[in-house]
């Protein structure tokens, strides 16, 4: 980051990860000190982690659903197995019974999801301004993050490609044939025309309330249900119906949480997602129809194989305007983990 005056010997410029090697503790950041008659020849130049307690991280955290209740599986490398399992057989008596369910497995693979942004030294005066424009920045990187990874993860109908497309979608699952899960497209599909919204103004199952029920149903009646992992992920725009809906005895069907509970449908919390929205391609701001995906949470994959870090650079002797980079990053991996623990309402 650029020095707008030379610091005197022995003070802190700014922070480095671990060397490898060194015997220095991982993961823990480092001072570079000043040294005397130049600038520092530890030159600030790695990425550095963004800790867990910051703003960035919060917001990335709020605004995803994904990151915020996906089953972590951490990566080592940039592709990882893990187990899809089909349950085990259970006998009684004294003779054991060899495993019958299928087995296999689904690959994690970590995709970059990257931003950067560059600006003029001449508008950064002073350290100041320096650290509020990186906090502003990465604000901003967070919830574009957020929206982004849900939408690849979530809702993104094209075929998994590593870059506009980074993985399978749910949503991209729950159509396509699966023959290794036993899957048939569009078993735990649904969609809902927006016109009947009460279950009293129905006839015919086209309310939205049974439309609702129908999808829960359809994972519930399963053996991947779980009460206590059920999750509803939902784009916002489906907060106006939601609130409309009632039983047939007019009660509302959506609770608007109080107090920092979360808000609820059928008693099953609510995670709103602004990526859940159908899109060909990942995108920050999908203008698709609105999804209202239900399941359980440990059925969604998702790969650790960084956490977001940034990295910040000033202009070198070499370049031909005076402009400081930043740089921001994460490495995610994404799987659905088995179609049936997971069903989809499409809002047409």
């Amino acid at each position: 980051m650029p020095i707008t005056s030379i610091p005197e010997p022995g003070s802190i410029i700014g922070f480095r990860k671990a060397r490898l090697g060194s015997g220095e503790q991982p993961g823990k950041l480092y001072p570079v000190y000043q040294i005397a008659g130049a600038a520092s020849t530890d030159i600030i130049d790695s990425w550095i982690p963004i800790e867990w307690d910051s703003d960035v991280i919060t917001r990335v955290m709020m605004d995803s659903a994904v990151e915020r209740y996906g089953r972590a599986h951490p990566m080592r490398t940039a592709t990882k197995r893990v187990l899809r399992s089909g349950g085990l057989t259970v006998s009684a008596g004294t003779t054991y019974t060899p495993d019958a369910s299928t087995n296999d497995y689904i690959t994690l693979t970590a995709r970059r999801f990257l931003a950067q942004f560059v600006v003029d030294e001449d508008d950064l005066a002073d350290a100041d301004s320096i650290i509020d424009t990186i906090k502003t920045k990465g604000m901003d990187w967070a919830v574009s993050y957020a929206d982004s990874f849900d939408n690849a993860c979530l809702a993104v109908s094209g075929a998994e490609n590593g870059t506009t497309v980074p993985f399978t979608s749910v949503y991209k699952a729950l159509r396509t044939t699966n023959a290794a899960t036993g899957y048939n497209a569009d078993d735990n599909y649904a969609s809902w025309v927006s016109t009947n919204v009460s279950f009293a103004a129905s006839g015919g199952g086209t309310s939205l309330y049974e439309k609702l029920s129908g999808t829960l149903k359809k994972v519930e009646t399963s053996k991947y249900w779980s009460l206590a992992d059920s999750l509803v992920i939902a784009a916002p725009g489906w907060r106006d119906a939601l609130r409309l809906a009632t039983d047939a005895q007019g009660r509302p069907i959506f609770i608007q949480g109080t107090s920092g509970t979360p808000d609820t449908l059928f008693n099953v919390p609510i995670a709103w997602s602004r990526g859940c929205k159908v899109a060909a391609t990942m995108t920050g701001a999908p203008t698709g129809n609105d999804l209202l995906i239900f399941g359980n949470r440990q059925f969604l994959k998702r790969g650790d194989r960084s956490n977001p870090e940034s990295l910040v650079d000033q202009a070198r002797a070499q370049d031909s305007t005076d402009d400081t980079a930043v740089k921001f990053r994460v490495r995610r991996g994404f799987g659905v983990g088995h179609e049936k623990a997971l069903a989809i309402l499409e809002r047409i």
